[in-house]
């Protein structure tokens, strides 16, 4: 066996669910798997199970063996070996005798087990299918120790978590959906810490708080979960730590720094060249992989949650237009880079797309990231007047890490005690903070957010989630949406002391039979961005929706509603539906500009 060669023996566990019997490490990556089975079983039948091919997505190198036959399979099941020592019924002889060509040739199959190199990974995309594979593994075992200690009334750390995210995060929050959200927050919280470590430093269990920096306190507080991982009750969920553990570790960490840089993005997928700098990052792909994760993760999942990355020329289109309107009609010469007078949130920042390009058009504006007077605008400005609003962990940790990479990028990292003003809180469900000793820095969060859902807000921007079948069913949110279940029609109420009539706006219900649609979470969205517009004098909302509230009957209080708070609405419409279907002048379908069903119209 090569030297460095680490062999860990996993404890029984159920079968088909647990580790497998035994994983072989080199310099903490691991190189391969050993599945032990009882002597005599169908090793073929086995190579087949659930349990294999769930080993096989993590790993390309296996042996499956009952001590008599071995066999070598790679991640696709191909077998690359398969050699017999000796057989059942030699057992019955009290002298066996081993073929030395059969020892032989079960030994070259070991040391070509062993002597296979650890798969370090090269780029970040290959990260992102990596990270997805085992962070759905541990999705699952989280699920299962969740649903576990609830039914034995025995409450570890893990459900504590989960009562706490339940009570000031969102109260709607499902076992599963917490689960879910926890699994990729920590999968992206070892990679932090790993992009923050020396090249040669390893990330341990034990370790790995002291390489998340201090402008990530919610995220160095939540994984002080993984040191829980050393408790027995998480041994089905630890095996796939160490898999995430061992994928970070043996990272070629020069080209991942490379690939998640701002400074060097490439473009891909073009016909045609960039003309220029400013169209060249238009088309370029969001370093931070998330969507490349999701897709590999769980394409369901992102449908349910109405999950969707915002193409980069809709959001550059939308901050450049409120920029415009900032400038031109609201007469802020600086426009979006006015420190005094611009405050921006951004109502479902997910992994931070839109904050980031106000950033970048902020340091446009003051003519570039180099000029004598950007670390000001980026401490007193960008790090005090840009916020952001996300319910789900694990785009909140990506929009931290990829917004506070641009800044470093750009020349101003940030500081040990100071933070992005993106917070963890669900935008439709106000929150009573409250003290939780548990996750001190959530109670902070939440009531960080608070305040920002309190004051005036000159501009909100964002992409809103849709889904149709809404779980944000809060009293404030509830209420509010009332609003757009009436219409006003004005009507003589009285004359006055000449004999004129007086007219009224009286408000009448819209008397749908299902006004179910008025539930999705766009709309409820919109309603909150229309709320906080008419608590100030002026402002600015720049959004990309679905536009069947534009023409659909069961909306015509919302336009109407709309349409009494704002005195101009610019609407761009981006065509891209089936329903009804749409052609091109050509003739030819038309292309939606998400990465969803053909069938979907967006108003800009």
């Amino acid at each position: 066996m090569a030297p460095g060669i680490e062999v860990q023996h996993e404890p029984k566990r159920d079968a088909d669910k647990g580790a497998p019997d035994f994983k072989v490490k080199r310099q903490g990556m691991i190189l391969g798997y050993v599945e032990v089975k009882e002597i005599g079983a169908n090793l073929d039948k086995i190579l087949k199970s659930d349990q294999i091919v769930k080993y096989r997505k993590l790993s390309d190198n296996i042996v499956v063996t009952d001590y008599f036959h071995f066999i070598r399979i790679d991640g696709a099941g191909k077998i690359l070996d398969r050699q017999s020592l000796a057989f059942p019924n030699d057992i019955e002889s009290r002298t066996i005798q081993v073929n030395p060509d059969k020892a032989e040739a079960v030994s070259k199959l070991l040391a070509a087990f062993f002597s296979s190199p650890p798969q370090g990974l090269q780029r970040a995309q290959q990260l992102a299918v990596a990270l997805a594979t085992r962070s759905k593994l541990l999705r699952d075992y989280l699920t299962e120790e969740l649903v576990r200690q609830t039914k034995v009334h025995k409450e570890g750390r893990l459900h504590g978590l989960y009562d706490v995210f339940r009570e000031q995060v969102f109260h709607e929050l499902t076992v599963t959906e917490f689960a879910d959200a926890f699994a990729q927050m920590l999968a992206y919280g070892l990679l932090l810490a790993k992009l923050n470590a020396s090249d040669d430093e390893i990330i341990r269990l034990d370790n790995v708080r002291r390489f998340i920096p201090g402008s990530f306190r919610l995220i160095r507080e939540l994984v002080r979960f993984l040191e829980e991982m050393q408790e027995t009750e998480y041994d089905e969920a630890k095996w796939v730590v160490d898999e995430i553990l061992s994928i970070v570790n043996g990272l070629a960490i020069a080209n991942i720094r490379e690939d998640l840089s701002f400074r060097q993005r490439k473009a891909i997928s073009r016909k045609i060249r960039a003309g220029d700098e400013e169209e060249h990052r238009l088309f370029e792909r969001d370093p931070f992989i998330y969507e490349d994760f999701l897709r590999a993760y769980d394409k369901e999942t992102r449908k349910a949650r109405g999950v969707y990355y915002t193409p980069p020329p809709v959001v550059n289109f939308i901050v450049r237009a409120v920029d415009d309107i900032l400038k031109n009609q609201f007469q802020i010469a600086d426009g979006l880079a006015d420190h005094k007078k611009v405050t921006v949130l951004d109502f479902a920042a997910g992994t931070g797309t839109f904050l980031l390009e106000v950033m970048q058009r902020i340091f446009d504006n003051i003519g570039g990231p180099e000029t004598g007077k950007a670390d000001a605008v980026v401490r007193e400005h960008m790090l005090k007047n840009l916020y952001g609003f996300e319910y789900l962990i694990a785009p909140y940790t990506i929009a931290h890490l990829k917004l506070s990479q641009y800044l470093k990028d750009k020349g101003h990292p940030l500081t040990e005690n100071e933070r992005l003003q993106v917070f963890l809180t669900n935008t439709l469900e106000p929150v009573e903070p409250q003290k939780s000793a548990f996750l001190p820095e959530l109670s902070n969060e939440v009531r960080e957010a608070q305040t920002v859902k309190e004051k005036p807000i000159l501009v909100i921007l964002g992409n809103p989630p849709y889904a149709g079948h809404s779980k944000n069913k809060g009293k404030w949110i509830t209420t509010a949406i009332d609003g757009y279940k009436y219409t006003f029609g004005r009507v003589q109420t009285e004359t006055d002391a000449d004999g004129n009539p007086v007219f009224s706006d009286v408000k009448k219900p819209l008397g749908e039979k299902n006004p179910k649609w008025l539930n999705d979470d766009y709309v409820k969205f919109i309603r909150f961005a229309q709320l906080k517009m008419d608590e100030v004098e002026e402002g600015v909302v720049g959004i990309i929706t679905n536009n069947s509230w534009l023409d659909n009957p069961t909306f015509r209080g919302m336009r109407q509603s709309l349409l009494r708070s704002f005195d101009q609405i610019y609407l761009v419409d981006l065509h891209g539906s089936t329903k009804p279907k749409e052609l091109v002048p050509e003739g030819k379908e038309n292309e939606n500009v998400f990465d969803i069903q053909k069938a979907w119209r967006s108003r800009c």
